[in-house]
């Protein structure tokens, strides 16, 4: 706990020092240090994300096997389980993808505490650009925010099968969520919805490269 507090203290300072760098703008200290850690972590996001891609990309090309399997064991679980093993064993895939699950719980902790620290520094308040109080919900931030997320999800690719619904949700609940929160942090989130778009056209211009 002693550790983790550090943690979050360090990048709290460190917001406040980028602030005083910048004519004591917090919002550009939030901004700069949020976007000084999602560029440290981009190369591992570009990793993990391309990682995913490619075991989705399997998986889809194996459904129509794998639903037949279904249909032809439906009444044997045991085989219909050994019989899918030894398929995805035949092409190299797993039903999860080890390097995608352990890199996102890598960077989880990092961006709690990134999280953390912004929600603290931005309690001190301070104007920013169009924001009057960089501690208190703003309109547009959110709105902003919420968009870039929506446009993060499109990038990242997936299934496209009910994704308008899942856009609509996620907009939905995004901007609840952010018209509550204080601007500070929609500074911060905005920012780092921006960087998973980059993370997303990236993954997706290599794997057409390849």
């Amino acid at each position: 706990m002693l550790l983790w507090n550090q943690a979050v203290e360090i990048l709290r300072e460190s917001i406040l020092a980028y602030a005083q760098i910048c004519h004591g703008s917090l919002g550009a200290g939030i901004l700069a240090v949020t976007f000084l850690a999602r560029l440290a972590l981009l190369p591992l996001g570009v990793r993990v994300a391309r990682a995913s891609a490619r075991q989705q990309e399997i998986m889809t090309r194996l459904q129509p096997q794998l639903d037949a399997l279904k249909a032809r064991h439906r009444n044997n679980p045991a085989r219909l389980a050994e019989e899918t093993r030894r398929l995805l064993a035949q092409e190299g895939a797993t039903p999860f993808s080890g390097v995608g699950c352990l890199g996102t719980v890598g960077q989880l902790p990092i961006f709690i505490a990134l999280y953390s620290s912004v929600r603290q520094a931005a309690s001190l308040g301070g104007r920013f650009l169009w924001i009057r109080d960089l501690a208190k919900p703003d309109w547009v931030v959110a709105i902003m925010a919420t968009a870039f997320t929506c446009l993060a999800s499109v990038s990242g690719g997936g299934p496209s099968q009910n994704r308008s619904l899942l856009l609509t949700v996620s907009a939905v609940l995004t901007i609840a969520a952010l018209s509550k929160m204080a601007a500070g942090v929609g500074l911060y989130w905005g920012l780092s919805s921006l960087f998973s778009v980059a993370q997303g056209w990236t993954v997706q211009r290599l794997q057409r490269s390849m």
